[in-house]
């Protein structure tokens, strides 16, 4: 082992005296640290200006008029989702989802306003975040710092010195890899001084937080493996350098676009203009609730009638177009919910697809481990969009029992030709100020820490790999 010390600290000693890899180190370690902040920064400017934006919105509801309650279901309402702490290391998904839904009747609309679609196009590579850093260029920056590190030593002659002076083929390997593991352990620096931060922050995300350090920790630890395996093996700097980039490529950048491509081979979902016409064809069967006398609702009148004991809907104690607005949000409302369901599972299995090639590419397995960790992956974002497809049901329904039990029949039918009529059927603004605000939690923080599980051991799987190139490397290494 102490040979192994003293190969790593003249390891350390090159670095430092080159003026490449000294940079190259500055700007791993500064762009880690940089994008931590900056995210951090975003993530608290952006809590700030969402907190505004829904204070406004709950105002400008409260604060409409005497009016319809039916004018008030299509007024709309907006609402914003809070991202989980651990975005602020990973904002996964939700750079290209968005945060805030309109919410309405008779529809139900997605999240708007997504980060990469107002920003730049480089944006929609990848947010520069310190999970982004770490994951896509952290290995590159590895490389360029530790390709040369044994086939420069062959190239020179020195090798074949080392180890005529007794320094074994493993104290060699061993060292030079501890020096280039001391490189990816400055890099994961920032990332653990915010761990830790947000771990007195946020006591509860204490487990998934430890599943985002450890799978970063794993993912480097294997790249670090390969490349010393690499350079030990290759004949020359230049091909391992070239073998090296080529992995790189083939693992961040290739696989997962393949991966990508057969999740939407396997399970193909259906284009947005597809969803509609086949969503307007079953809102069609449905019938408009805004016509009582829609076909579609003439069972619906006729159990009405037979539940009231009455012979017809003007004698009804309770207003029949409330009611129908009231039937037909609901029957609406469940088609929706059952083609977005659909939608949903669609999307997961394609995810689920997406994630068995965490065997084939590690950045597929850290990358999903992270976002799974952090809660910005897509099964949260799915959530969000329920939890708010929920509380505009309630919303709506809410001003249709008001329409159904607050305005009578005969000014209802009336309002549009008769302005007293038209009055009398404005209800009092009291009842907007009971408007229930949106809270959304997304799933439990030890949930998430036990869903990343099994992409920890696939990234286990991947430093077991790098472990038995490196044994590899020792042999080749101690042959000479």
């Amino acid at each position: 082992m102490t040979q192994a010390m003293k190969i790593a600290a003249g390891e350390w000693t090159y670095v430092l005296r080159s003026r490449l890899a000294v940079w190259t180190l500055g700007i791993l370690v500064a762009l880690v640290a940089v994008s931590a902040l900056n995210s951090d920064a975003q993530l608290r400017a952006e809590a700030t200006t969402r907190a505004e934006y829904q204070r406004q919105a709950d105002e400008a509801y409260r604060a409409q008029p005497d009016r319809h309650p039916h004018r008030m279901v299509h007024y709309g309402h907006y609402v914003f989702r809070t991202p989980a702490p651990l975005a602020v290391l990973d904002p996964g998904v939700d750079s290209f989802t968005g945060r805030s839904i309109f919410l309405e009747g008779h529809r139900r609309n997605t999240a708007t306003f997504s980060e990469a679609r107002e920003t730049s196009v480089l944006t929609r590579f990848g947010s520069v975040s310190p999970a982004f850093s770490l994951q896509v260029l952290a290995p590159l920056l590895l490389i360029l710092i530790g390709f040369s590190s044994v086939a420069r030593e062959r190239e020179r002659g020195i090798l074949l010195q080392l180890l005529a002076q007794g320094t074994s083929g493993s104290a060699l390997i061993c060292g030079k890899a501890i020096a280039l593991a001391g490189v990816a352990a400055l890099a994961l620096l920032p990332l653990l001084v915010s761990g830790i931060w947000l771990a007195i922050t946020h006591p509860a995300e204490l487990r998934p937080l430890a599943m985002v350090l450890a799978g970063h920790a794993a993912y480097l630890a294997f790249w670090v493996g390969a490349i010393v395996a690499v350079s030990a093996l290759a004949s020359s700097t230049r091909s391992a350098l070239i073998v090296l980039i080529g992995a790189w490529v083939l693992l961040t950048v290739l696989v997962p676009r393949l991966a990508t491509d057969v999740a939407a081979s396997v399970l193909p979902t259906p284009n947005q203009a597809e969803i509609d016409i086949r969503l307007q064809a079953e809102l069609r069967a449905v019938g408009d609730s805004h016509n009582i006398n829609d076909p579609g609702f003439q069972s619906f009148q006729q159990q009405v009638l037979e539940q009231y004991g009455v012979s017809s809907i003007e004698e009804l104690p309770v207003n029949y177009r409330g009611l129908v607005s009231l039937q037909g949000e609901a029957e609406s409302s469940a088609v929706m919910d059952r083609l977005m369901a659909e939608q949903h599972a669609l999307q997961r299995g394609q995810s689920g697809v997406m994630k068995w090639f965490a065997l084939v590419s590690p950045y597929i397995a850290i990358r999903h481990l992270s976002m799974s960790s952090a809660g910005t992956d897509l099964l949260n974002h799915q959530q969000f969009l329920d939890a708010a497809e929920a509380h505009r049901f309630n919303l709506i329904q809410g001003l249709n029992t008001i329409h159904a039990e607050e305005l009578d029949y005969a000014d209802d039918s009336a309002r549009s030709r008769d302005q007293d009529a038209e009055q009398r059927t404005r209800v009092n603004s009291e009842f907007w100020s009971h408007l229930q605000e949106f809270d959304f939690t997304g799933t439990a923080p030890a949930q998430r820490a036990v869903s990343a599980l099994t992409l920890l051991i696939a990234l286990l799987l991947w430093l077991t790999a790098s472990i038995i190139m490196l044994r590899s490397a020792t042999a080749r290494v101690s042959t000479l």
